[in-house]
């Protein structure tokens, strides 16, 4: 039995291979850990597989010098939609860290075994159900489409390269400004809780403040943040949507 494939057909799956792999290493949710590779690597193979023969119409040629170069530029394209996603669970986790920071827990920062990173519980926390309201409003879905897309807009992986430092930019300064939003009513109500010990602690110096204070902030930290949670859902949904459209802003056909 032989099994005949066509040149190009081949040429734009590994095109796409590469994108997709690049791609699922960096862009949540699929760059977790968690996910066995093998589940990682077919994810990328269906992908390329659907998309292979649409790549493989617009090859002009399969010399080896170009076939090297469109390679790389399809890795560069992968990363490049990846890390825009990736850029929005990093503002979700800091508004957590900056809780932490606040309240003290980062001094119990301990190694996360799935990232191998140092994390704090709470920016953890954020950070774990982040991914979780993900998958609830089918960002994962929205993820992939838009991976899609962006072979559909450029089947080579042309990115206007003198847009993407200022793309990247305007979305972190976005981001971050998110961030303070989600952890802003905590952090302020933590700012009240420090400058009323600062003045119980002028008032009755023999109290212990280190021992109340973190007790009390603690006590405020949890309490407030089962109120800013609920806002979570809104805010992934509008950043996710925020990163996509940055990303394909820096597409090209």
């Amino acid at each position: 039995m032989r099994l005949f494939v066509d040149p190009t057909t081949l040429v734009g799956f590994c095109l796409v291979l590469v994108r997709a792999v690049a791609w699922v290493l960096v862009c949540p949710p699929f760059n977790s850990p968690a996910i066995p590779g093998r589940i990682r690597v077919g994810v990328a193979v269906s992908i390329s597989l659907v998309l292979a023969n649409q790549v493989g119409q617009q090859v002009e040629s399969i010399e080896t010098a170009s076939l090297v170069s469109m390679l790389f530029t399809q890795l560069l394209a992968g990363f490049a939609l990846g890390l825009f996603v990736h850029i929005v669970f990093t503002a979700i986790q800091s508004a957590g860290e900056m809780i932490d920071l606040q309240v003290g827990f980062s001094l119990g920062a301990v190694i996360d075994p799935l990232t191998g990173n140092n994390a704090t519980p709470i920016g953890r926390l954020h950070q774990l159900l982040g991914v979780a309201i993900l998958f609830a409003i089918n960002g994962h879905v929205l993820v992939v489409r838009a991976f899609i897309r962006s072979v559909e807009m450029s089947p080579m992986g042309g990115i206007d390269t003198d847009r993407v430092a200022e793309t990247i930019a305007r979305l972190v300064a976005t981001l971050l400004a998110a961030s303070i939003e989600i952890a802003l009513p905590v952090l302020t109500a933590l700012f009240c809780a420090e400058v009323a010990l600062g003045f119980l602690g002028k008032a009755a110096p023999q109290l212990n403040i280190l021992v109340i204070g973190f007790a009390v902030k603690s006590f405020l930290a949890f309490t407030l943040l089962g109120m800013t949670l609920v806002l979570l859902p809104e805010t992934v949904d509008s950043l996710l949507s925020r990163s996509i459209r940055a990303a394909m802003e820096v597409m090209t056909g």
